[in-house]
């Protein structure tokens, strides 16, 4: 491909975009020849009248403009369905152009979303073609090697840059020599403007970074006469510090927002009862019970720099799991995959806790298992549940899946399995608390051996939301007096439990006494990032939102062209971020792990220093770029956070799609991006301000 027209098609173009102007148009012509009309959709009235809208208008520099554009385009071509797979979309043929020089002299190469070749005109597919890696693996001006077919090829990059096509003009150019952007009034360099993450490295706390919470600052714990820590004041604000000093003898619910402290003073709360009264609260008697692994493992190695040793702390799947066998002999261990999403909701909601108990009441002498296979295979009885303890909350239709899906469990486990299937009997894994619950009802206490019941000193559940009204009755009822400490926030819900309203929960479960504590100050994320964060929630959005401790930076929405362009220029970024700040942690999210296994992939091609790909929460604690869906970082925080995918697909206007994105967001501790292709949430606010960036 030629390096464009000798004269520029626009005058007082910079040379770089002179240069991109011609090879744009070299494509438009090789399009004409190349794609027949024949081939391409049909444009509709609609396309038509949108077309004859912005066609007159010049692109400003108003950057609202071009994005409100996009979304206009955007939403045409979605319902209107137009792209052909491995056709070029003239409106927006490519997002990337590099140039090489090399034993076979010199040749521009463009990055699409398809692979296209007319004359010199060479369009490639960023995701899979293999010369693309040169793009992402060297910057303009070095030297590459490397082995492509079987074949070693060597020469030098000559050129490289990012570019943004808009309805068929070119309107952002992005090379080492500046940042251009088309306007009203010409092309402007605002590299001054550009995007960047900076200024955040370590702010994000981890086990290997954080001091003694409590204790001296080489981590001894210093006794005194008063029984008091003597650092605690200093580290915790007031409102923190009255609450893990209450009585320990009492049921302690801490809510408030994301970064406002709960786990901190859970922890400290377990701390200073062991040291106030050691006699009464013994580590080794106690238990912090915790959403996923990444937090498990983080609580583990932060509880020795209390002073605390000796505490289990547990997965509540790993918690149920490991009772069963010492309390059903003989019962099958393996847990079914792909549950309804039905069986799930009815088996973590809270109508269970009142209907278990009632049906042991019924049937006093029956066996836990007996008793389970008979009322959640029964129809009537769970109808009637239904109607008596939460009316209206599943449909004759759900009933009729729930019903089907546990007899056909049950039918298996007393065949010894599915010969046709080769699978063998199992439960589902929402099963093992109830169970254990309808061991407590009809058996009595739970045990630690084989006489000794299982009692607590000191209950700790963090992430308390994440846990259903039963399994909060199964674990409450583990512990001695009442001495329980729940930490939660229900803006940050990720399952589908029916735990919405703390007051409606512990009513729930007999603890309607209890007094919920709300902690207001959030030390975490920035101001911005919480207001966002509070915004996303729409009507599941506390009355008063939190108080942020600091300002910082707005969140920006940029928007691309496609996901291609989006995720190379997040690569360019991370590795400027890299050299610029080692020690910084980033977490980059989506909203699902098919999501997260694409966007590592395409940020593995540029060869990321410590790039991590998370799928079951083996974070590391340490500086790096992780790579996994919002789900698995529940309880962490990271310097960085960068949300992959914003679109309305991936987000829509739902209860559970608020939640995640909430979440991801506030595990953000200096600065937030989004970014998005296609038509964005319909959550994010409408004067959120959007960049376009490629």
């Amino acid at each position: 491909m030629g390096r464009g027209k000798e004269l520029p098609p626009e005058p007082g173009a910079p040379e770089v975009v002179a240069e991109e102007l011609g090879l744009l148009e070299q494509v438009r012509c090789a399009l004409a020849g190349g794609q027949r009309q024949a081939e391409l959709p049909d444009y509709d009235a609609e396309l038509l009248r949108l077309r004859e809208a912005v066609g007159e208008e010049k692109l400003s520099d108003d950057q609202a403009m071009l994005v409100e554009q996009m979304d206009r385009l955007e939403a045409v071509a979605a319902a209107r369905g137009r792209y052909l797979p491995g056709r070029l979309d003239p409106r927006n043929p490519y997002f990337a152009h590099m140039r090489l020089e090399d034993e076979r002299g010199t040749r521009d190469l463009l990055l699409g979303k398809s692979t296209f070749s007319r004359g010199e005109v060479r369009v490639v597919d960023w995701r899979n073609a293999p010369i693309s890696q040169v793009f992402y693996r060297y910057r303009e001006g070095e030297l590459y090697a490397e082995e492509i077919a079987a074949r070693q090829i060597e020469g030098r990059l000559a050129a490289r840059r990012t570019l943004t096509i808009v309805d068929g003009q070119l309107v952002r150019v992005a090379a080492p020599q500046g940042i251009f952007l088309r306007g009203s009034q010409g092309w402007q360099d605002v590299s001054a403007r550009a995007a960047a993450l900076r200024g955040g490295a370590g702010s994000a706390t981890r086990p290997d970074t954080a001091a003694p919470f409590l204790g001296t600052p080489d981590g001894q714990v210093e006794h005194r006469q008063d029984k008091h820590l003597p650092e605690i004041a200093a580290l915790l604000d007031a409102e923190q510090f009255g609450l893990l000093t209450r009585d320990g003898e009492e049921l302690l619910v801490v809510a408030g927002s994301a970064g406002s402290g709960k786990t901190t003073v859970a922890l400290h709360r377990l701390a200073y009862l062991t040291f106030h009264d050691p006699k009464r609260f013994r580590p080794g008697r106690s238990l912090v019970l915790v959403f996923g692994r990444a937090l498990q493992r983080y609580i583990a190695r932060v509880l020795p720099a209390l002073g605390v040793h000796g505490v289990e702390v547990r997965t509540l799947r790993d918690w149920a799991q490991g009772l069963l066998p010492r309390h059903f002999e003989d019962l099958p261990l393996a847990t079914s995959e792909g549950t309804p999403a039905a069986v799930v909701r009815f088996k973590t909601h809270r109508l269970l806790v009142p209907w278990l108990a009632e049906a042991a009441r019924v049937h006093p002498r029956a066996a836990p298992v007996a008793l389970f296979d008979l009322l959640f295979t029964d129809r009537v009885w769970l109808a009637e549940g239904v109607a008596r303890h939460s009316p209206g909350a599943f449909s004759e239709r759900e009933l009729q899946e729930i019903q089907r899906w546990c007899a056909d469990q049950h039918f298996r486990r007393v065949e010894g399995g599915d010969e046709a299937t080769d699978e063998p009997p199992m439960y589902d894994e929402e099963d093992a608390p109830i169970l254990l619950r309808l061991h407590q009802l009809l058996l009595g206490p739970l045990r630690q051996g084989a006489h000794a019941e299982l009692r607590y000193d000191h209950l700790v559940i963090d992430e308390a939301q994440d846990f259903s009204p039963l399994e909060l009755q199964v674990l409450l009822d583990t512990v001695r007096g009442r001495s329980v400490t729940l930490a939660g926030d229900t803006a940050q819900r990720v399952t589908d439990n029916d735990f919405r309203d703390w007051g409606e929960v512990l009513e729930t479960i007999g603890q309607d006494h209890a007094v919920v504590e709300p902690l207001r100050v959030s030390y975490r994320s920035t101001r911005p990032i919480m207001e966002l964060a509070h915004r996303v929630l729409g009507p599941l959005a506390p009355a008063e939102p939190a108080a942020a401790a600091r300002d910082g930076l707005p969140v920006e929405l940029l928007r691309f062209g496609g996901a291609g362009a989006a995720l190379t220029f997040l690569a360019d970024a991370l590795q400027e971020l890299a050299r610029r700040e080692p020690g910084a942690s980033v977490a980059v999210l989506t909203r699902s792990p098919a999501q997260a296994d694409e966007a590592h992939a395409a940020l593995a091609r540029g060869e990321l220093p410590r790039l991590r790909r998370v799928r079951d929460q083996e974070f590391t604690f340490t500086p790096g770029v992780e790579v996994t869906d919002v789900v698995q970082t529940k309880g962490l925080e990271f310097d960085y956070v960068v949300l992959v995918g914003v679109d309305a697909d991936s987000y829509p206007a739902t209860e559970s799609a608020r939640h995640l994105l909430h979440v991801g967001l506030t595990r953000a501790i200096h600065q937030a991006w989004l970014l998005a292709w296609g038509r964005p949430s319909p959550l994010l606010p409408r004067d959120l301000p959007a960049r376009l960036a490629g």
